[in-house]
């Protein structure tokens, strides 16, 4: 009975070992991220800047008249200024005032 025991434990190991070396050729090693190159320019339709709270400090829009836009929060998530163009040309709000 001992000898059995002994006899299975011993092919068990020997079974860990050579399928060990017959699987490391298949075996890939491992991937480390790198730095991305920096892209030249990033698209998209609207931006938000976010502080470390993931809280909207700023976001940069295409409006509904289709012009461009920019719009800053206060700490409180408020409007406090606006930047934009209309059809006459460039329009600055400070918005802090007239909100309050």
């Amino acid at each position: 009975m001992k000898k059995g025991i002994l006899w299975g434990l011993l092919v068990f190991i020997a079974g860990l070992g050579l399928g060990g070396l017959f699987v490391r050729p298949y075996t890939t090693d491992p991937v480390y991220a790198g730095t991305a190159a920096a892209a030249k320019s990033v698209r998209a339709e609207a931006f938000e800047l976010v502080d470390q709270k993931g809280i909207v400090r700023a976001k940069l829009q295409i409006g509904a008249d289709g012009e461009p836009g920019l719009v800053v929060y206060d700490k409180n998530q408020k409007p406090a200024a606006a930047y934009s163009l209309n059809g006459q040309g460039p329009v600055q709000n400070l918005l802090d005032q007239i909100l309050r």
